[in-house]
């Protein structure tokens, strides 16, 4: 029988725990798709997280927090239209960020990954 060797993004999944236990791709496509669950992990005790998983739950908590505010905002009838349309925009920019993941790279996203670190205080890389 011939064994199968694992290729370098396949490896570098299986090393990556998560708070639920699944694969981090599904991990990722969970944790966009509802980013509430982004923000609760965010607060959880994910010191023996990789950064690529804090880095996951603090984008998604931050993008779970500006969908908040743009439903508040839909609310007003004038400029309704303008804040569905940034909501659009938003759930496209995370279909892009969930495939950008599926071939390995960390997507992120201008002006949500600022407010991820302001709000959960990462050191700004250099």
């Amino acid at each position: 029988m011939a064994q199968t060797k694992k290729t370098k993004n396949e490896l570098k999944e299986t090393e990556l725990k998560t708070y639920t236990g699944f694969s981090f791709m599904t991990e990722v496509i969970l944790v966009y798709l509802i980013p509430i669950l982004g923000f609760i992990f965010s607060f959880m005790d994910i010191k023996k997280y990789s950064e690529r998983v804090k880095f996951l739950y603090n984008q998604s908590g931050a993008i779970f927090l500006i969908e908040i505010v743009l439903i508040g905002l839909e609310f007003i009838p004038i400029v309704r239209w303008f804040f569905y349309m940034i909501h659009l925009v938003l759930f496209v920019i995370v279909i892009i960020t969930i495939i950008k993941a599926k071939d390995g790279e960390d997507y992120k996203i201008p002006g949500i990954y600022d407010l991820a670190n302001l709000i959960w205080g990462k050191k700004e890389e250099k």
